[in-house]
């Protein structure tokens, strides 16, 4: 045993100083990051829980048991480690000591303890044949994309496997010789360790095997532990690090603070940061500590990869590769990032520490600026991961960076940040429409500061959101809502005109300073009104007024209104009717808001409002509740052209068709946009039913509770039953509507109608407007607008105008004449410019003409000095709500309020690039140069067709 206790010691003395070494570096490298010292209070200050949570995650394999089969084979290999260290342990010991009939002072010969190590080593076994198994059932050469572990590290996962074996195999070898020399004596573990002491009975009794074993099961972890230290398998000691300093509960709900130097910045430490302040995350060395900790953890599973709706639906964005290349720039750098003056640096690593970490391919960018515009922030990746990385921070982090230091973002979001910030909402709308909702209503809606001196007289504060008081959809559920509190007596008022965005799309855009600017209006207001129970249709805003006004010292009770309403009904202050039109057979599918499931953990609320709904049957979609696919439109996606792979939303809107289902529920306001434009787009292709619909759980609730029409053919019925002559604009609103009619939607400058898949403020394809609505009368004819002002508003009418709708007073005299053709908006101007002059009138077209326009070959546009453009037809390259100021002949009052263009021109102006060439007039629609994408606007805007329940206002 001489012999082998030299060479046990010589390769200890050869393996652990390379180990040593590649810990201290992997240690300058986390720390070289930005203080955290949130983390570090999070640790100290909550002690308990943390130890809590080493238990349940990383002892208790809690994140990893959400998949059932894999986890199961990780909780054995995992426990493996921790068992078989003690198995370690004896062979030090019989190596040191040169006796092999060593045992355990305290345990003895134990039998527990020899069965627990040989059945944890024969599980981990099974746990490495499961391992390898799933491995080449997802091979990504067979799977691509589908494929989780599609761009991961796989030769040095097999070899992983293969040293687990091989550090098994060796284990029953020793031990196996260890029981040979024992067998008939008192040592040993005897019958208990079972696989031992039947090799035991095999092996010949040979010290010599003895020693051969010792070395081999040594050597082997030895090699084990430099390779782990050098691959991904590095989670192995990290991982508890990562979950120990954790955000908690999980790092989802409130997006992490702008940190600067290890502080919070706010809107007041603006003009007191040093020049070299560093806003959001720019390069590798802006990271936090914990966010370097991040990067070494991840373990290549794939599982954020297999669930996030930009990989799913073909764009560049995976999770796991964006950890993953931030790792490997982060290791290839550390040498130039480390060190010191005089030190002499690579110069490969040097030119790795000069890349940009947000660029393209043609400037060797680490991360590709689709990937980062990619993320909804749906949270799926932060939800599923089983080490605790938190990808939408690190995410948010550097879009913060690109927005506030490199105004640099897609052109799209321009216009957001401008309603935002001047309107106090997404879209730029009037503030003095934000109670129009509530015209029609059969009671009055009490608004604080007019009606209420204070909220002490009512139960809740109704908090409407920017799309429940300007989307026609939305604007649907919070009537819905106003009408079931009341009909239940539950007491509220809102703020009217004195609510402003909670800032989300802001923030989750990167542009921390509009967020913050909104948020401390919105706690000042709140503050002032002595609000403390709040309830919320939008799941966004219920998000942020419960989770992220924290910060501003604001603490609120806000409840989600499925929660108080599922509330009411068990409370039996809500009734559905059991018979009757509001109990009418059909199935309903539920399709859970991210940010209400898997940031704030609400998932039952809404289902159980279903199942409760007489005639309706609930049917699961295959993704739900945790692991339900994102609508689309969340981290300001909604906002944002979606050009890359399938669209999200047709995605998941496929799913919820699959399901057989009549009616789609939803409980937030993005998520019935996104998915009723999907619907819109299956119902055209002959891909989904004309009678499913989509409809928000309170809308579903109202029916059943007043025994209405619950579904969309009984309110087709009584719809055609009750038509009467037209109404006036004011009477044909779609909350007074009970179905949409052909040219049945209006649209002012104080309401958001049903929107493009894209989103609201996003192009539509083939060059006709984003707000092409379909009228019943033919149009007003008006001239060509003027080109709009750069950098203008959505909405730049003055403040009476822009109560009234007129058009803002011309403020430069030099006008293009009414032969010119308007011109698109300059990069960052607004989509709804008003044309700053008064053209002259054009001349009204007969109506022979207009019935039958004349017909013109593709690439022949028609010439504005010879053939005027009609209100729903402006010459490419004017603004979506150019109104003509010129005098208009009397018409019917439901014509369209404005003229549009094609919103594809504002978006090439925007982007530098040219507008498309306008859409020739005439009944045959020219073959388009390319084909447009489902749910988009058509090439020439029409006036003779449906516009269903659940779609898009422009799917025309």
């Amino acid at each position: 045993m001489t012999a082998v206790l030299i060479l046990g010691l010589l390769l200890n003395a050869i393996a652990l100083p390379f180990a040593g070494r590649r810990v201290w570096f992997l240690y300058r490298v986390i720390t070289s990051g930005q203080p955290a010292p949130d983390r570090i209070a999070g640790v100290t200050g909550k002690l308990g829980a943390a130890l809590k949570r080493q238990v349940v995650e990383v002892f208790g394999q809690k994140k990893l048991l959400k998949w059932s089969v894999p986890g199961a084979a990780h909780f054995f290999v995992f426990w493996a480690f921790i068992i078989l260290g003690t198995v370690y342990l004896e062979a030090y010991v019989i190596l040191l000591t040169r006796n092999p009939e060593w045992s355990w002072f305290v345990f003895g010969n134990w039998a527990v303890l020899g069965f627990v190590q040989d059945f944890i080593a024969v599980m981990a076994l099974v746990g490495i044949g499961v391992f390898w198994a799933i491995r080449l059932r997802n091979q990504p050469k067979t799977l691509g994309r589908k494929s989780r572990f599609f761009g991961s590290h796989l030769g040095p996962a097999y070899f992983t496997l293969f040293m687990i074996f091989n550090v098994v195999w060796t284990l029953f070898l020793f031990r196996g010789a260890v029981e040979a020399r024992d067998m008939g004596t008192s040592h040993g573990y005897g019958k208990a360790a079972f696989v031992s002491y039947l090799l035991g009975k095999v092996l010949p009794d040979s010290t010599a095997l003895i020693g051969i074993g010792l070395i081999l099961h040594i050597g082997v972890m030895l090699a084990f532990l430099i390779f782990v230290l050098n691959s991904k398998h590095l989670h192995i000691f990290v991982a508890p690090l990562n979950v120990l300093f954790g955000r908690r509960p999980v790092a989802l709900g409130a997006v992490k603070p702008l940190i600067s130097a290890g502080k919070p910045v706010t809107l007041d430490d603006i003009e007191d940061l040093d020049e070299d302040a560093r806003l959001g995350v720019g390069a590798i060395g802006d990271f936090t500590w914990k966010g370097l900790l991040d990067f070494t953890t991840c373990t290549e599973c794939g599982r954020c990869q297999s669930q996030c709706p930009a990989w799913n639906t073909e764009k560049p964005l995976s999770p796991k590769l964006l950890i993953m290349n931030l790792r490997d720039h982060a290791m290839a750098a550390a040498p130039a990032t480390l060190a010191g003056e005089g030190d002499d640096v690579p110069e490969a690593a040097r030119k790795e520490s000069e890349r940009p970490l947000i660029g393209d391919e043609s400037m060797y960018g680490v991360i590709d600026p689709d990937v980062l515009w990619s993320c909804t922030s749906c949270g799926a990746c932060v939800n599923q991961c089983p080490v605790d990385i938190e990808h939408v921070d690190h995410i948010i982090d550097m879009r913060r960076y690109q927005v506030l230091v490199e105004n640099n973002f897609p052109a799209e979001l321009n216009q957001l940040f401008k309603g935002l910030e001047g309107k106090g909402n997404p879209w730029n709308m009037s503030a003095t429409a934000r109670m129009d909702w509530a015209k029609g209503l059969d009671f009055d809606v009490p608004v604080v500061g007019e009606d209420l001196e204070s909220l002490e007289s009512v139960d809740w504060l109704f908090w409407v959101g920017c799309a429940g008081a300007y989307e026609d959809r939305a604007k649907k559920t919070t009537r819905a809502v106003a009408e079931l509190l009341n009909i239940a007596g539950i007491s509220f008022g809102v703020l009217g005109n004195g609510e402003t965005c909670t800032g989300d799309p802001a923030r989750r855009a990167g542009n921390e300073f509009i967020y913050q600017g909104l948020a401390q209006q919105n706690v000042e207001t709140l503050t002032e009104h002595e609000v403390k129970q709040v309830v919320t249709t939008c799941a966004h805003c219920f998000n942020t007024l419960k989770n992220e006004y924290r910060d501003f010292g604001l603490e609120l009770e806000v409840v989600h209104h499925t929660q108080l309403l599922n509330r009411l009904v068990r409370e039996g202050k809500l009734t559905p009717v059991a018979s009757g039109a509001g109990a009418a057979k059909r199935t309903i599918t539920y399709h859970d808001p991210c940010y209400l499931g898997r940031h704030n953990q609400v998932y039952e609320p809404p289902r159980e409002l279903l199942q409760v709904l007489p005639g309706a049957s609930y049917v699961e979609m295959e993704r739900s509740g945790e692991r339900s696919f994102c609508c689309g439109a969340g981290g300001a996606r909604m906002w944002m052209e979606e050009s890359i792979g399938e669209r999200i939303n047709v995605n998941r809107t496929k799913e919820a068709v699959g399901t057989g289902a009549d009616q789609i529920a939803v409980g937030c306001p993005f998520c019935r946009v996104m998915l009723s434009d999907g619907l819109t787009s299956e119902q055209a292709q002959g891909q989904a039913r004309e009678e499913v619909e989509v409809l928000d759980v309170a809308q579903m609730l109202l029916a059943s509770v007043k025994g209405e029409s619950a579904t969309r053919a009984g309110r087709a019925e009584s719809a055609g039953a009750t038509a009467a002559a037209p109404t006036e604009p004011e009477a044909r609103s779609e909350e007074t509507r009970a179905e949409p009619q052909p040219g049945d939607d209006t649209q002012t400058e104080d309401t958001v109608t049903e929107t493009a898949d894209v989103g609201p403020a996003a192009k539509a394809s083939g060059g006709s407007s984003l707000f092409d609505v379909g009228t019943d009368v033919e149009p007003e004819p008006a001239a060509p607008a003027a080109p709009a002002a750069a950098g203008g508003s959505l909405f730049d009418l003055g403040e009476e105008a822009a109560d009234s709708g007129a058009p803002e007073p011309p403020a430069d005299p030099a006008v293009p004449s009414s032969a010119e053709p308007a011109t698109a908006p300059a990069a960052g101007g607004s989509l709804f410019d008003i044309a700053p002059e008064e053209p002259e009138p054009a001349p009204e077209p007969t109506t022979e003409a207009a019935a039958a326009p004349t017909e013109q070959p593709a690439d022949e546009p028609v010439p504005a000095e010879t053939t005027p453009a009609p209100a729903s037809e402006i010459a490419t390259g004017g603004s979506l709500f150019d109104i003509a100021p010129a005098e208009p002949e009397p018409a019917d009052d439901n014509r369209p309020s404005g003229a549009s263009v094609s919103a594809a021109a504002t978006a090439a102006a925007g982007s530098g690039t040219e507008p498309a060439d306008h859409a020739p007039e005439g009944d045959d629609e020219p073959e388009p140069t390319e084909k447009p994408r489902p749910g988009s606007a058509s090439p020439e805007p029409r006036t003779d067709v449906d516009i269903p329940e659940g779609g898009s206002l422009f799917d025309l």
